[in-house]
């Protein structure tokens, strides 16, 4: 059961940091367009999201995400013992991908990144755009696999576009994206930043759906 778990959020985490940072690489050396980069990442990441989810919900349940995986314990959807399994499959995973992004663009395959991403305006951003997704998750979760693939898929397109942090809203990509001096890229001083907002919007999320979908 571990080990099942493990390679599904493994691999899932991997090829996830790759369609991320690699769209964005390969955007950033096809035009200058900020607005075209970005357009081209988001496209690349909600497709990717929808597939990554669709095929592998069956074998880990496609987590890929830190909060997403406490989220899970507290409200009793996996036991305590699988978290650390599921967390270090996403760190290793997310920084097994940023790395195989790196090389396929012939860059290093560890580059701390210089792209500054400051200021309590996105660091609400990004606490909002995380609260959101863990709502959306809870609230799809009874529609079945492929709603939620959908939900998280088009709502990380939108997060791209209507919050100023890009919605990164996930603490194994955040840390991942230190790792790349690219258009996907964070400052490795703005990482704790982001991590801290995620946990938070996460648990605020949980406080809620714990009042609108499990109170008795």
């Amino acid at each position: 059961m571990k080990n099942k778990i493990f390679i599904g959020e493994f691999i899932g985490s991997a090829f996830l940091v790759m369609v991320i940072v690699g769209s964005g690489i390969m955007a950033q050396n096809l035009t200058r367009d900020f607005a075209v980069m970005l357009l081209a990442n988001t496209l690349a990441t909600g497709a990717g999201l929808f597939v990554l989810i669709s095929s592998i919900a069956n074998i880990s349940g496609a987590h890929f995400n830190p909060v997403v995986t406490m989220a899970m314990y507290f409200t009793k959807k996996i036991k305590k013992d699988l978290i650390v399994t599921y967390i270090s499959a996403q760190i290793l995973g997310c920084l097994l991908g940023v790395m195989l992004a790196n090389f396929m663009f012939d860059l290093p395959l560890i580059e701390l990144s210089r792209k500054a991403r400051p200021g309590i305006n996105i660091f609400i951003a990004e606490l909002i755009a995380t609260f959101g997704l863990i709502f959306i998750i809870f609230g799809s979760l009874k529609n079945g696999t492929v709603a939620v693939a959908a939900s998280v898929a088009t709502y990380i397109t939108a997060g791209y576009w209507f919050t100023s942090s890009t919605s990164f809203v996930n603490p194994a990509v955040a840390l991942a994206r230190t790792f790349t001096d690219t258009f996907t890229g964070i400052n490795y001083l703005n990482t704790p930043t982001y991590i801290f907002a995620e946990i938070l919007g996460a648990l605020l999320a949980l406080f809620i759906i714990q009042k609108i979908f499990f109170k008795k």
